[in-house]
């Protein structure tokens, strides 16, 4: 008894610091963006996006995923690009998108969301990551990478919830049909 005890509180504390990993150069980058977008490190400027953009904030309380559109893949407007995404709603909600092309590109997009560039907290499954997006093409992206942790988690993972930095909610997905979807992409743009 005294050993079934001791054990589910090895997994629970295991689980409970999995759970807070932060990436720590996710985290690094940030701050040399904050450092490069600033007077310097010892101005109000600094300190401040630091501590807004790229310090962790406390835990959000997730909501299941929405059954909302199905994954879908193709040829974007440009008639280059290759994508896989979903919609978090019928109605024009927000969306994620992993983008490719045959030049290399390949970057993970949140579409129609107008919030501000910065750290996202994902979770995938049962996995966080903390990811800074940018608007470097226009909307809210971030480099991805095939066969990296995130990319891993969204074929391998069942429901994606996304927040911003302050921990609001910006959309939840089922991830039924993604890895197909995904691998469709990732294949077409590898030719």
């Amino acid at each position: 008894m005294k050993y079934c005890w001791l054990a589910g509180l090895l997994v629970g504390l295991a689980q409970m610091a999995q759970a807070q990993y932060v990436d720590p150069m996710a985290q690094q980058r940030c701050i040399w963006r904050c450092l490069a977008n600033s007077p310097g490190n010892t101005s109000s400027q600094y300190h401040q996006c630091v501590a807004r953009l790229c310090m962790e904030q406390a835990a959000p309380q997730y909501s299941a995923p929405a059954t909302g559109t199905a994954w879908k893949s193709g040829i974007a407007a440009d008639g280059v690009t290759r994508f896989a995404g979903a919609d978090s709603n019928q109605n024009g909600g927000p969306g994620l998108y992993y983008m490719c092309d045959r030049q290399g590109q390949s970057y993970l997009m949140l579409f129609r969301y107008q919030g501000a560039p910065g750290m996202m907290r994902f979770r995938i499954g049962v996995q966080d990551f903390s990811i800074p997006f940018d608007r470097s093409r226009g909307a809210l992206t971030v480099n991805l990478t095939p066969g990296g942790r995130v990319f891993n988690a969204l074929i391998y993972g069942r429901s994606l919830w996304v927040a911003d930095m302050h921990g609001a909610h910006v959309m939840n997905l089922t991830l039924q049909g993604a890895a197909g979807a995904l691998q469709g992409a990732v294949a077409a743009c590898r030719g």
